[in-house]
């Protein structure tokens, strides 16, 4: 009785190819670089593991028997996927690549650079799929480490240890408010700032933001009468009020052609922190990968 494929030595399917191939034990050795007596003992392990003699001898050659007829292409097509498997491993051609790549993003920064790393990457990979996809940050290794995400952007936090890193850049806080706000006129001062209403944007439901943050540390607060899930609706929701909005300066010049708001100075200090690029020791050296996170940088380094 035939063996179930996970007994038999995936290696022998090699050698049982190259017997029929070649019509021979030593013709088959002699191709694989191996003796005709590693061969022979090969092939008395497939006679074994099939149950079947597989080859016999007629004349100087080795006939196929009808068992190793019927196996001898579905076998080749094993060989050749686990030959590309091997290939596509070590290679990575853009060009003719038809994979999808996961990029964990928090929403604001899609917005901030989602679409040109799309422009960017099917210019030169017309066959991939790009997914943006929003994480918890809590989770962000995890993801990372069994694969459903390839790589992710965000600032630097206690879940990102373990993970490998590169800045893509570093921003300063803004505020931003609609043209014709009456308080605000291109300046800003920190008593203004407290006696405004704001819109806060941010996909958790509750928490303070690092602005509410900085100021319990000099023992003030502000006062948020909206909170929003994401930034654009945030931008627009200022443009059509007189609540202000506290971003990144790289969010505000972006969603300028969304909403033509001013744009002023944070009038108190935040500690930066730079935006970076991550993803798990075991993508290292992923070619694929290589080539995304390639892209991403310079994505990053012409905004």
């Amino acid at each position: 009785m035939t063996r179930p494929i996970s007994r038999v030595d995936l290696n022998l399917l090699g050698v049982f190819e190259a017997i029929y191939s070649r019509g021979g034990v030593t013709a088959a050795a002699r191709h694989l670089h191996l003796s005709q007596s590693a061969i022979s003992h090969s092939l008395a392990r497939l006679r074994v593991a099939f149950d079947d003699e597989l080859f016999v001898r007629f004349g100087n050659r080795m006939v196929p028997t009808a068992l190793a007829r019927a196996i001898i292409d579905p076998v080749r097509d094993a060989l050749g996927m686990v030959e590309q498997a091997l290939i596509s491993a070590t290679r990575f051609d853009p060009a003719t690549a038809n994979r999808t790549f996961r990029v964990g993003l928090r929403q604001a920064n899609e917005a901030r650079f989602f679409a040109d790393l799309v422009a960017r990457a099917l210019a030169q990979a017309p066959g991939i799929t790009l997914t943006s996809v929003n994480f918890r940050r809590g989770e962000i290794g995890a993801a990372l480490a069994h694969g459903e995400l390839d790589v992710a952007v965000d600032v630097p936090s206690a879940a990102i240890d373990g993970l490998l890193a590169v800045p893509l850049r570093t921003d300063t806080m803004v505020v931003a408010a609609r043209r014709g706000h009456p308080a605000i006129d291109g300046t800003l001062d920190l008593p203004t700032y407290l006696a405004c209403d704001h819109v806060h944007a941010s996909p958790r439901p509750t928490g303070p933001g690092l602005e509410d943050q900085a100021l319990a540390a000099r023992g003030l607060s502000r006062v948020v009468r909206v909170r929003c899930q994401n930034i654009w609706s945030a931008w627009q929701t200022v443009a059509r009020s007189d609540m202000i909005l506290t971003l990144l300066d790289a969010h505000a010049r972006a969603l300028i052609p969304v909403a033509d708001n001013q744009v002023v100075p944070l009038p108190f200090p935040i500690a930066a922190r730079p935006l970076q690029l991550l993803w798990h020791a075991s993508a290292e050296q992923d070619p694929s990968n290589l080539w995304l996170r390639m892209l991403i940088r310079q994505t990053f380094a012409d905004l």
